[in-house]
């Protein structure tokens, strides 16, 4: 009776076997590698071109929505500081002979203190109404920057502490329903707004607009600590601050990173004078892992009262 020998793998065998599966494995690494890293590296320029995109987008969104002629911009030697005061809403007030606007109730004192006027219209979101707490202040006619005054409460602007009210009415139709609809006789409900206190406004607005603002917002470029930060929420200052790490910015209730990474940034206008009229070149640069990206995004300052 004959034994069979066990089967198996010789000691070359298995030498040669790890040898071939080491070139094969070689090779393949060769093609796949470079293939992943290209990968890897398109992914990450597309997040730093989408980080970019997305920080110039939100900057140039809170210029285009700015009260006219409250831009201001300072160059820091690591950067810039920019500076608005946002709108919430904004529409046209009654003035004599428009919309069957007449009288006291419904047309826009500036010779002395006023407390009412109707707009023509309805203002789109109505919530900046009540305690004034939250903020919002009704300004006509700064056509300078006026609003910065030292003074805190200066004439184009309603004081801090004054509420504002709305209430629907008609164009000199028929009851009020809802706002914006017709009220009969070629004429439409509208907004009455009333204030808490009498206000005088110093000057008309040439097109007859009221803003609805809230208080500043300052965007800081540090390319230094390669961060990009957003500050809102604080009192308006006579002078621009352009320290995130000092008052009025250090204490902002409402403090928020744009991005990180940045490795350059900067910021040119057309005139001097930004509060006049301007085009804002914005320029942001970000750099991550060897990788990086630079775009720049033109706003055009609306200034027109």
């Amino acid at each position: 009776m004959t034994r069979r020998r066990g089967a198996g793998f010789t000691l070359m065998e298995m030498v040669v076997s790890i040898v071939l599966l080491g070139i094969v494995g070689t090779t393949i690494g060769a093609f796949m590698i470079p293939a992943i890293n290209a990968h890897r590296d398109v992914e990450r320029r597309a997040a730093l071109v989408d980080a970019t995109e997305s920080a110039l987008r939100r900057m140039s969104r809170d210029i285009r929505l700015a009260l006219p002629n409250s831009v201001r911009i300072t160059n820091l030697g690591n950067g810039f500081a920019i500076e608005m005061i946002p709108t919430v809403d904004g529409a046209r007030y009654c003035t004599s002979g428009i919309a069957n606007c007449a009288g006291a109730a419904q047309l826009l004192d500036f010779s002395g203190s006023d407390t009412d006027f109707d707009i023509l219209g309805c203002f789109r979101n109505a919530t900046f109404t009540g305690s004034p707490g939250s903020g919002y202040r009704l300004v006509i006619g700064d056509a300078s920057g006026l609003v910065y005054s030292a003074s805190g409460s200066p004439a184009v602007m309603t004081p801090s502490a004054t509420t504002i009210s709305l209430t629907t009415v008609t164009g000199g139709g028929a009851t009020p329903g809802a706002c914006g609809t017709s009220s009969g006789a070629n004429t439409s409900n509208r907004h009455h707004v009333t204030l808490s206190a009498g206000h005088q406004f110093s000057t008309a607005s040439s097109r007859q607009r009221v803003f609805v603002v809230q208080m500043p917002a300052t965007y800081i470029c540090n390319f230094s600590t390669g961060t990009l930060t957003r500050y809102a929420g604080y009192a308006i200052q006579a002078s621009q601050p352009t320290d995130g790490s000092s008052a009025p910015l250090s204490t902002a209730p409402a403090i928020g990173r744009v991005t990180g990474d940045v490795s350059a940034c900067s910021i040119t206008t057309t005139t001097a004078d930004v509060q006049s009229r301007s085009v804002l070149t914005l320029t942001l640069a970000l750099t991550s892992s060897g990788e990086s990206v630079q775009l720049l995004s033109q706003v055009q300052v609306d200034n027109s009262q």
